[in-house]
């Protein structure tokens, strides 16, 4: 830029994608300098894999799927659990993936990255939904799932959350527009200041990856698995994958807070071609050409000082020639020089969602450094297209002609949205070269990662010479510290930066368990305090400050200023101690920061800068992928499922400790087997509160009370001490009592039934209770006999319902059914059934507590011979077909249809995980803080018991360790807080507070 630039354009300062053939931004650009396509032959086994049979008609074996695959994910790094890993969608995935990325490479944090962030983002129809989890829906929290890691609502909201990201969070859809689009809307936001930096781009990865498709008369699709964008040989496109996401400022702020700039946005447009084309899908001349003539009015240039256009030139013949007519009639006659036109779709394919973005970071590549692209594979201009424009077969150096490079960049999409962006090359950034020495600061998840970041560090330092350590410094400072695990290294030049950082004898390496720890200064030996002093003043002083003392008392003082400055917590009383040995000098300094940094404690690192601090590109973080994916069920899905019962008898070992650990507890006992538990839970050591049944409320010398109908409030204001586990076993005496009223009381309630459901057959004896098994997530029906211990040990397992059978414990399942073959039987749905004798019956119920009450006496009705009877569990009225495969099958008592929600079946070799096997607590952005002991401790302890995880930190999110709003309700019931507790108070610390506030 030559001018000063407008107020209103943005700067491009972060880039990140994963395309055809590449898995990053720098490899695409090396790739189309080199020639190097990312359209390419499937192979057989990759057809094989994705279930295609290439001798189809018209099957053409070319794709471009995207580098790295879609399969794997870093979990641990953005906090989910292996479940929400694997059920997340892949646009998901890489959206978060890049959206991390283009804040590292813009050299902001990729978590809370400290100003408002918008994010403007869109992706194609999520296959993934419809191919590989068709049965979400169905499973135990199944719809959460679906809602925020697959539904393309939650695409933007669900980045927001996990990232930090306080601007706007907003899903765009409008075809193979819709990322140019976002960039559009991204810079309006930015220009009315509803967001600092916006973050805009565009996913599309079609599944299966590597199927090819099949050309047919008529469609886009290219024939030969060509793309000759441009050419009068085009013929039809070829479809992509990949993902793309740019990080914007406005340049003004850009320019000041030192950002790196690729390229400048002058301006932008959005419009819709409306009905004046062929058809809805159909591209329109009229449309296209207003956006652009907008476009360049917005940006305040003319057409002839536009040297380059990206165009969105897909391959389709007509496609290519509206976008010509268009641009002819913006682009006057009687230029200089040709304009360049050009398209990166010959090499990488049509990337649909993705591709405006990725055309506009190819042409942001093109202005940075000064190249006209050509086209590849271009041959023959389209007949479209005259003299003042051109195609070129491969790229050319820019010409300096005393003007800004300046380049256009279209997206159109079906439906007929369109939009069109000015670029123009950044400013020039002076070269500077600061004196060292230099603190080099980063962190990671893990061992592993933490030691890919050092060496992805030197390799690029070692490529890139010219950049300054002062820069390297400051932007690693203020971008890659999120992480606990935390590295610092101190280094003189850039030699000796590349020499230590393959030198693990020079790395201070920790764990950050802390936050803004406090630290006292004490004096230690030395004689060369004026060294000292001198290092503290010129690295950690202000400008305005004038020089130390050259004694121990100068030394101190200016450290202690220096610390205090850049926001480190001194205090005379503090017991951690920072020994200061007289002689310590710049590099000694550097260290000691380093590891206050790694301590804990929170660092101004731009003032240690100065203000002075600029940002440089630098790699981005190297995600520890693993594989989390739903395969594709080859099989046809079945139509119902058979319940049916299998072993899974509970451990016994340390019941005892066990049962004191879920105390206090609240027992509802009614007759000699609740009596035997509360009995059993008191010998062990536990605290119990025994609730018996009687006329009226009443509180007894022991401490247990006595409740009649309506008392169960006036019980909940009455205890002493708020429970941990409460069981209602008033079912075991005979009558259930309100077991609904005391659901809502106390959430997490066990119900105990006496013979409601049928393991073996005859040991269903109570049907009436059926319908309490749906009345309270957890529940443990007991038999006849039923072993004490192991009562209580299903009461103890998270994952009910179960029942008891003597000393073992059965858990339902559903086995997969397809109804086949056809008979008669007689079809009922009443409440009362007829006794059939040895006919067939079909009894048809819902998935209710009813249903389940006439399902259990349709099956003590076949034990004792009146009625061949099956019962249908089915949310609607099935066809009569199904009925009629039912009753043929009339060897089964209960099949369940699809669309009732199942109790999620243990696959074989499943690993079930039990309360005693916790996780090890995950990756986050937070670092450890040890709980305080007492309050804190406890609330820590039972959120870790909660949510499965060995340890959590006192300043850990209880979301972002991956708890839900169920549990979250759980908990803040668990000391009789409000249900929204937790979400308003989301940490140990804080909730812990609350606690101690109300107890006061």
């Amino acid at each position: 830029m030559t001018e000063p630039a407008p107020e209103s354009a943005v700067a491009l300062v972060g880039m990140a994608g994963r395309f055809p053939g590449a898995t990053d931004v720098e490899q695409l650009r090396r790739n189309l300098a080199a020639g190097i396509p990312g359209l390419r032959d499937l192979t057989d086994a990759e057809l094989a894999a994705a279930g295609v049979d290439p001798d189809t008609p018209g099957h053409v074996r070319v794709g471009g799927p995207v580098a790295g695959g879609v399969e794997t994910f870093d979990a641990a790094a953005f906090g989910l659990s292996a479940r929400e890993a694997e059920t997340l969608e892949p646009h998901h995935r890489l959206l978060l993936e890049c959206s991390w990325e283009a804040l590292e490479r813009a050299g902001y944090r990729p978590t809370d990255p400290g100003l408002p962030v918008g994010l403007f983002a869109g992706c194609a129809f999520p296959d993934y939904l419809t191919r590989n989890l068709a049965g979400l829906a169905a499973e135990p929290g199944g719809k959460p799932l679906l809602s925020a890691g697959v539904e393309r609502d939650s695409l933007t909201s669900l980045v927001s959350y996990k990232l930090g990201l306080r601007g706007p969070a907003i899903t765009v859809q409008t075809y193979c527009s819709t990322s140019l689009v976002a960039v559009h809307l991204a810079c309006q936001s930015l220009l009315t200041y509803e967001c600092d930096l916006a973050l805009a781009g565009g996913a599309a990865l079609p599944l299966p990856q590597t199927a090819g498709h099949v050309a047919e008369e008529g469609s886009i699709l290219s024939p030969d698995g060509r793309v000759r964008a441009l050419d009068a040989a085009a013929n039809g496109t070829v479809m992509g994958s990949g993902a793309a996401v740019v990080a914007l400022k406005r340049l003004e702020d850009a320019l000041a807070d030192g950002d790196v700039v690729h390229a400048v946005i002058l301006g932008s447009a959005v419009n819709n071609d409306g009905r004046d084309r062929a058809g809805y899908p159909a591209p329109g001349v009229a449309g296209q050409a207003a956006v652009v003539d907008t476009a360049l009015a917005v940006a305040g240039v003319k057409p002839e000082t536009v040297g380059y256009v990206e165009c969105h030139a897909v391959g389709t013949p007509l496609g290519d020639s509206i976008e010509l007519a268009a641009l002819n009639r913006v682009f006057g006659p009687g230029r200089a020089a040709p304009c360049v036109l050009s398209s990166v779709k010959p090499s990488i394919g049509h990337l649909d969602r993705a591709s405006g973005v990725t055309s506009l970071i190819r042409a942001a590549l093109n202005l940075r450094d000064g190249v006209l692209p050509g086209t590849a594979g271009f041959r023959t201009p389209n007949p479209a297209m005259d003299d003042r424009f051109t195609v070129l077969p491969a790229d050319v150096p820019w010409p300096a002609d005393g003007s800004p490079r300046r380049a256009g960049v279209s997206s159109f999409g079906v439906g007929g949205t369109n939009a069109h962006v000015v670029l123009e090359q950044p400013p020039v950034r002076e070269p500077r070269r600061s004196g060292g020495p230099f603190l080099l600061t980063f962190s990671a998840g893990d061992a592993g990662a933490l030691d890919e970041v050092t060496s992805r560090l030197r390799a690029h330092l070692a490529s890139h010479p010219d950049l300054d350590l002062g820069d390297v410094a400051f932007t690693l400072q203020v971008s890659r510290g999120h992480f606990a695990l935390r590295r610092a290294v101190v280094v003189r030049d850039l030699p000796d930066a590349l020499a230590a950082l393959a030198d693990p004898g020079r790395w201070i390496d920790g764990e950050t368990r802390r936050r803004d720890p406090r630290f006292r200064l004490v004096a230690g030996s030395g004689a060369d305090w004026a060294a000292t002093a001198s290092a503290a003043h010129r690295l950690l002083a202000g400008a305005e400050v004038p020089s130390p003392a050259a004694t121990r008392a100068g030394a101190i003082s200016a450290l202690t200023a220096g610390l205090i400055r850049l926001g480190v917590r001194l205090d005379e009383s503090a017991p951690d101690t920072l020994p200061v040995d007289g002689g310590s000098g710049e590099e000694w300094v550097l260290a000691t920061l380093g590891r206050l940094w790694i301590a804990g404690c929170a660092v101004d690192w731009p003032a240690l800068h100065r203000g002075e601090g600029r940002r440089v590109e630098l790699p981005a973080y190297p995600f520890r992928r693993k594989r989390f994916w739903v395969d594709e069920s080859q099989e046809p899905r079945p139509a119902a499922h058979v319940p049916s019962w299998r072993l899974d008898p509970q451990p016994l070992a340390g019941l005892e400790g066990r049962l004191r650990a879920a105390g206090p507890w609240l027992v509802f006992a009614a007759g000699e087997v609740g009596e035997a538990l509360a009995a059993r839970i008191t010998l062990a050591g536990g605290e119990v509160t025994t609730v018996r049944p009687g006329s009226g409320f009443g509180f007894l010398d022991t401490g247990d009370f006595v409740v009649g109908p309506g008392d169960l409030p006036e019980l909940l204001r009455s205890l002493v001490v708020v429970p941990r586990t409460v069981v209602h076993a008033f079912a075991l005496g005979g009558s259930p009592g309100e077991i609904e009223a005391a659901a809502e009381l106390w959430p997490g309630m066990v119900t105990l039934t006496s013979g409601a459901v049928g393991v073996l057959g005859p040991d269903l004896t109570t049907p009436s209770q059926a319908g309490l098994t749906a009345l309270t997530a957890r529940h443990v029906d007991v038999g006849e006999g039923a072993a004490a211990d192991q009562v209580l040990a299903a009461v103890l397992h998270r994952e009910t319902p179960l029942a008891v059978r003597g000393d073992q414990s059965w858990r339902p399942a559903h086995e997969p059914y397809s109804p086949t073959g056809q008979a008669e039987a007689v079809v009922h749905g009443g409440p009362d059934l007829p006794d059939l004798g040895g006919r067939r019956g079909v009894l048809l119920v819902r998935p209710d507590p009813a249903g389940r009450v006439l399902a259990a006496r349709a099956r003590v009705a076949r034990l004792a011979g009146r009625g061949r009877w099956t019962t249908v569990v089915s949310t609607a009225d099935p066809e009569p077909e199904v009925l009629a495969a039912v009753a043929a099958a009339d060897h089964l008592t209960e099949v369940v249809l699809s669309g009732v929600p199942l109790v999620r079946p243990v696959q074989d070799g499943e690993t079930v995980q039990r309360a005693a096997s916790n996780r090890p607590r995950p990756a986050l952005g937070t670092p450890f803080v040890e709980p305080e002991p007492g309050l804190e401790r406890e609330v820590a302890d039972r959120w870790a018991d909660a949510l499965g995880y060995d340890e959590i930190g006192a300043d850990d999110n209880f979301f972002e360790l991956g708890g839900r709003s169920a549990g979250a309700v759980r908990i803040a019931a668990y000391w009789n807080l409000p249900a929204t507790a937790v979400v308003e108070l989301p940490t140990v610390r804080l909730l812990a507070g609350r606690i101690a506030e109300l107890r006061s």
